[in-house]
């Protein structure tokens, strides 16, 4: 069935609410006054709890300037591995990798990852890799991360079948003083890992300005697995009123990145003792592998309180490429890609009452490489339109409706040849909150949330380039439903627990360039966090997932066995003085069985060679925080941080095949100018 009608269905609604919302609003502005009403998600009294945490039904929030981490402070990635619904997948734990992490049991392609609410995105190689680039993030920027499970949001792309990571950038603020604020951040770890940024924060009236240098470096643990990442950052802003900024961001990135080796040589020879031994992958220590990057990127945000409701705008530009090189023989092998990106998203939110809130938007994103005869080539554009109404429906009783529609044109290529394919979708969502302290006193603070979505997925970056191997020109959209139950309570003073139950159905399921007849995963997601004691808070995630294939082709057996079912995060805090800070983390995953690739060295692709059994893990990280001085001469707040990462010398694989890093030491020092 064809969907034109019902784009043009939905761009009609959005026009007229448009249009009542300009009539409203224009008598408020009238009266000198802009005042847009926002509904929240019902949130369980007391839940900021842990310092930098807080709990909604649908969301998690960390606030990275208050929540403690074990290990480098600009490092997001150390502050997402908390979470046991994250799990990380890296070939090297002292890099954050691209494409590293999986949301939920899903992969990077079946998640979102946004910057300010726009997804980060471009076309990405082989496999639907190379999509995001974690370590290339502004740490210094980011205010805080934003964990959405589901598919329950008309907001973000289709594609978000396990969620959403959502990173939200620091808002300018004005300043008395013209002076800006100097901050150095330093650290050194085992295996000459050093990382130091500086920045300079500040405003002059109400424009404001942030510059920022990032080094990071490191020799690896497995042989051959070097990096070293130079990052510039910069942006301007201006305050407006009504609560109102804009900013207009670019960064620069250059990663040099090495790639493991087996250790030993495949006969056997060349090992080198200083590192674990290492198999599984086809180039051997000589072949010198790297896998470098080069990135720009630019980026507007703008938000406002108008007339016609509050406005968030964001639009980005970028360009980036990924140059492979190893040697094979006398042959020096080499494959440079080169990828462009722009889109941006707009949103209106428009509080009609105190018990409504409409907001309706539409977000774009137009993608091209030059893996066509090294020529830059459109490969994926993509539009969606969406309409979502929140609704408290009495004092106890929030409704969320949402309606998403997805039109996406994709252009694949393989085996010397370009197929383009169409697709579209129209996609309701829907979520809705109940607070059960309106049956009894005893389940004040109680909360039962319900989402009730359509998945529907369609094939994009992960197929557009297959080189040699089989081509997805004829695959169809995943579809299917996605429900989440979800429990939230307070249940003593500030400790709180939310626990979330999903069960999803997706039928014709992706694996490798083929549908599968469909997939079942059930999961439980628990979070528990809040104060032991005054000085003690503590949190524990835990996550539990089951993917189960119904059908008989082999390969979907295959593909939906490799995650763990069971992961666990956990830690404690503890204010041992006004200045110091005790921190313990433990990390815990069941035994898993992963896929190990090698390159292929006429076509450079990564091949699927077997599987690797990967036992159960127990991994603890411990820390102290120590602030040195808040004034001394020059210097403000002067902060000291020591930490051992896996105290016990757990030795286990890795979600890749590779060893996982042994036992690490690392100190950091950051202060103000």
């Amino acid at each position: 069935m064809r969907h034109g009608k019902w784009c043009i269905l939905l761009k009609l609604v959005i026009s007229a609410v448009m249009l009542n919302a300009v009539s409203v609003f224009t008598c408020l502005a009238e009266d000198g006054q802009t005042t847009v009403q926002q509904l929240e998600e019902m949130v369980v009294h007391g839940s900021d709890i842990n310092p930098g945490i807080s709990m909604q039904p649908g969301k998690t929030t960390i606030e990275l300037d208050e929540f403690s981490v074990i290990g480098d402070t600009d490092n997001v990635m150390d502050v997402l591995k908390t979470q046991a619904v994250v799990d990380f997948r890296g070939e090297n734990d002292l890099d954050p990798g691209v494409d590293s992490i999986y949301l939920r049991g899903f992969e990077s392609y079946r998640f979102v990852t946004a910057l300010d609410g726009v997804t980060i995105q471009r076309t990405g190689g082989n496999g639907g890799s190379n999509l995001v680039d974690y370590a290339t993030l502004p740490p210094f920027l980011i205010d805080r991360v934003e964990i959405i499970p589901g598919p329950h949001s008309a907001m973000v792309d289709a594609k978000a079948i396990g969620g959403a990571i959502n990173f939200v950038s620091k808002a300018p603020q004005t300043t008395e003083s013209l002076k800006p604020d100097l901050i150095v951040k330093g650290g050194y770890r085992t295996y000459n890992t050093m990382n130091s940024t500086l920045s300079a924060q500040g405003a002059v009236s109400k424009v404001s300005y942030d510059l920022a240098y990032r080094k990071y470096r490191t020799d690896g643990y497995l042989r051959n697995s070097a990096s070293d990442m130079d990052t510039v950052y910069g942006r301007l802003g201006l305050v407006l009123p009504q609560d109102g900024f804009i900013t207009l961001g670019a960064s620069y990135s250059d990663a040099d990145r090495e790639r493991p080796v087996n250790n030993p040589a495949k006969d056997g020879s060349d090992y080198d003792p200083d590192y674990p031994v290492t198999s599984g992958t086809s180039l051997d220590p000589g072949q010198n592998p790297t896998w470098d990057s080069l990135s720009y990127n630019y980026r507007l945000n703008y938000q406002q309180a108008l007339p016609i409701g509050r406005i968030n705008l964001g639009a980005f530009y970028g360009k980036a490429n990924r140059d492979r090189y190893y040697t094979s023989g006398t042959k020096l092998v080499h494959y440079d890609t080169h990828w462009w990106q722009q889109g941006g998203k707009i949103t209106d939110t428009v509080g009609w009452t105190a018990n409504h809130t409409t907001t309706l938007g539409f977000d774009y994103a137009l993608m091209h490489d030059d893996l066509i005869e090294d020529e830059k080539t459109k490969r994926i554009d993509k539009q969606g339109s969406f309409l979502q109404h929140q609704w408290r429906i009495r004092p106890w009783l929030n409704l969320k409706l949402g309606v998403r529609y997805e039109d996406l044109n994709v252009w694949m290529s393989g085996n010397d040849q370009i197929y383009e394919r169409h697709f579209a979708e129209l996609i309701p969502k829907s979520f809705v909150t109940w607070d059960l302290g309106v049956l009894a006193a005893w389940l004040h603070d109680t909360s039962l949330s319900a989402g009730v979505s359509k998945i529907w997925h369609a094939p994009d970056a992960q197929f557009i380039y297959r080189g040699r191997s089989r081509v997805g020109k004829d695959l169809e959209p995943e579809h299917g439903m996605g429900y989440d139950l979800i429990l939230s309570r307070r249940l003593w003073h500030d400790v709180a627990i939310k626990i979330d139950y999903s069960f999803y159905e997706i039928k014709d399921y992706f694996v490798s360039a083929t549908n599968v007849d469909k997939v079942h995963r059930n999961g439980v997601d628990v979070e528990l966090n809040g104060h032991i004691i005054d000085p003690l808070s503590f949190y524990l995630t835990y996550a539990w997932q089951d993917f189960k294939y119904k059908g008989d082709d082999e390969a979907g057996h295959t593909d939906v066995d490799q995650r763990a079912e069971h992961r666990i995060g956990a830690g404690l805090r503890y204010a041992l003085t006004a200045r110091t800070r005790l921190m313990l983390d433990y990390t815990f995953q069941s035994d898993e069985i992963t896929e190990m690739y090698e390159t292929d060295p006429e076509t450079g692709e990564d091949v699927y060679v077997g599987d690797e059994a990967i036992d159960a893990y127990h991994v603890f990280d411990i820390g102290i925080s120590y602030k040195l001085f808040e004034h001394f001469g020059w210097f403000q707040d002067g902060v000291l941080n020591a930490y051992v990462k896996n105290l016990f010398d757990e030795s286990y694989l890795n979600a890749t095949g590779y060893p996982a890093i042994d036992r690490t030491y690392g100190v950091g020092l950051s202060f103000k100018l």
